[in-house]
Parts: C-alpha cells; structure tokens; sequence
C-alpha cells in the first residue's frame, strides 16, 4: 500500500498550488470566515470533489505543519458532504488511517456528531481500517454517540449497521469491558437494540465480568435501579431468560444481581425484576451479601416468596406426572395385560386433569404476582 507524501516532496507545482488551495478554502470557509451562505459551502465541495475526481493523487498529500491530509481537513469540518469524503476515501484509502498531530481522519469520522453515520460504509469497504487496536477504539467510540444520539445524527439502525458490517466488533472489550457491559451504562440504551446485539454475540459473553466481576446482569440491574423503566425491567428479564447462570454469580462485593435490587421494591419494574431473580434462584432469598440484610428481610420479598414457592411445586409435580405418563406409555404399549391397560387409562386421565388444573392455578399465581407488582404502580410515573 503507498504511504502518503509530504507536500515538500512534491515537485508537481501545479498539484501542490492546489492542494495549498484546498486546504486554505476549508480552514476560511469554517475558521477565518464562518458566516457564509449555505451555497458557498456546496461550492466549495463540488470544488473538492471536482479537483480529487480529476487528480486522485491529491488525496494521499499531507501538509508540511501537521501531516493533515484533504480527508483530515473535510473529516474534521460540519459544512463537508458525505459525498466529497467519500470520494477523498476511494481515492487514497489509506488516508483514514495516517496520523498526523491530531490525530486519524478515522478517529475525526468516529466522534463527529454528522460524519460518524458514513462508519458503516466505511468498514464494508475498507475493513482492514479496523485491524489491531483500532476496532475497540472505534466500537466504543460509536456507542458513545450511540449515548449522545439525540444531539447527533447517529441512531440504533446505523449502529446496527456497522455491526452487521463488521460482525467481529462485537466481542470487542475496553478495559475489561464487553459492549454489552458498555451499553448498560447508557442511561436511555434501548432494550430492542441491546436484545439484537446479544443475540449475536457468542453466549457465553453473558457470563464475562468486569473489572468488579460484574456481570451484564449485574450492570442491567444498576441501569434498572438508576431508570426504574419498563425498558431497563426488559433488559433485566431477558438477561435471566437468555443466560440463568448469571442470576447465581457474584461480584466483587458480594452481590448477587438480586442484592443490587431488593432495596428498591418499592417500583413497579423493578419487583418484576425480583420476581424473576427469586424464581430462578429460589436459595438466594436467605442469601446474605457482603454488605446488608439478606433479600428475606425485604416486605415485597417476603409476600411472593409463597406464591413462587407454590408456583415451583406445581410445576415440579406437573412435569413428573407428564414423564411417568410417557413412560407408562412405552410400558403399555408392549404389555397385552387388560388389568395394566385399565389402570394406565384411570391413572392418564387423572394425570391430564390434575395438569390441566395445574396450568389454572399456575395462571392464577401469574395474575396475583403481577398484581403485587402493580401495587403503587401510579407513585412510580
């Protein structure tokens, strides 16, 4: 790949009059003169656009000062379209990645609140711009404008995008943390989005842990008792749907993901949130952290630990008489014996209704844990 050249080494005139030009036309337009028309602005990147079409070579000189490219100069201001640093990129793709003193025009397109949207394209074109230790930086980069959306361009579709695109960006870690740690940290981080990201990453990135051996988990339950919103519960309860395990692991406190939430009762989300946790780790009700009461000496805790208790042996005996049913079955059907086949029939029938009842009851606990998590739900809005 050719390396970019200094304009002090050119000895086209010609070429170095204009890229000097270039380059003083988009320094007054923005610093020396910013109170143009909006024409004057589409003029100058048609020019752009227009001289780098004509002399791609232009894109791979650098200034003698900075080592500042024409990408770094169009990467680095609002008025530059899409289009020119599309074109500056396909010219010399290499320049995304040449430093100069501020920096990449990679590093210039990622934290630009309107120019960060073209990373998707640019990592479908030109991957090896993401290769060694830039992915991370540029992942978590974009997920930090991901945070900042309502003030950028950037949205949930394009960071899908950019995913799809480089699917490997997605088991990328930052000091110790996944992007699915990451993404909990962002106060208004949208439950649809952190659901498709998980579902392609490997599984077993669920169970990776910070620095505080915090858990995604872990993280969706802060980000729960911080929101108290239906979108962080959803988060919550996928996480317990999606990876159990993680419902028994500890952090470097102590805390179960159970222990995060169970001084918060008092909201509608986040005792749905319990209800799950308790259900899928029933012994951790006794459980002591390192720091507090165990989660028994909470009111809420206390008043669904029968419901779930009763719910869990419904179940239990359900799924019993449905395999000693199936089994009876494979026995029947190599026996001749009337007598055998006469009380398989009594004790079937009286299996499939004690089930069917079983789902009435079951349904009837399922409305009155909703119930107890709705209570108060009007003091939380």
């Amino acid at each position: 790949m050719t390396s970019p050249i200094s304009i002090d080494e050119l000895e086209d005139d010609e070429l170095r009059r204009q890229f000097n030009h270039l380059m003083e036309a988009m320094k007054d337009i923005v610093v020396v003169n910013p109170e143009r028309e909006e024409g004057e602005y589409e003029a100058l990147n048609q020019r752009i656009h227009q001289a780098v079409t004509e002399k791609p070579f232009l894109a791979r000189v650098v200034d003698e000062e900075g080592g500042e490219s024409l990408l770094y100069a169009a990467s680095s201001y609002r008025f530059t379209s899409h289009h020119v640093i599309k074109c500056l990129i396909q010219a010399y793709p290499r320049a995304l990645i040449t430093s100069s003193e501020n920096g990449t025009p990679l590093y210039m397109i990622t934290h630009h609140p309107e120019h960060c949207v073209l990373l998707p394209w640019i990592v479908t074109n030109y991957p090896w711009v993401l290769d060694h230790d830039r992915c991370p930086r540029v992942v978590f980069a974009l997920l930090g404008m991901y945070a900042q959306r309502q003030r950028t361009s950037f949205t949930a579709a394009i960071l899908k995008d950019f995913f799809q695109a480089y699917p490997r960006s997605l088991v990328a870690t930052h000091s110790s943390m996944t992007i699915l740690h990451y993404f909990l940290k962002i106060p208004e981080c949208e439950a649809d989005l952190f659901k498709w990201m998980a579902e392609r990453c490997p599984d077993d990135i669920l169970l990776e842990t910070d620095s505080n051996d915090s858990t995604p988990l872990h993280h969706a339950c802060l980000l729960l008792t911080r929101t108290k919103t239906c979108n962080s519960n959803d988060i919550c309860k996928y996480l317990i749907r999606k990876c159990p395990a993680s419902v028994r692991m500890l952090d470097h406190d102590g805390d179960l993901p159970i222990h995060i939430l169970q001084d918060s009762c008092d909201h509608g989300a986040i005792k749905e949130a319990v209800v799950c946790l308790l259900r899928e780790y029933p012994e951790s009700y006794d459980r002591l952290p390192q720091h507090g009461h165990p989660p028994s000496s909470n009111p809420f805790i206390q008043s669904i630990k029968p419901l779930l208790d009763e719910e869990k042996e419904l179940k239990e005996t359900a799924a019993s008489l449905t395999e000693s049913a199936s089994s009876l079955i494979e026995a029947v059907t190599c026996t001749n014996d009337e007598l055998m086949r006469s009380a398989f029939t009594v004790f079937n029938s009286w299996a499939t209704s004690f089930i069917n009842t079983t789902e009435d009851k079951l349904g009837s606990i399922l409305v009155k844990l909703q119930d107890m998590c709705n209570e108060g739900i009007d003091s939380d809005e």
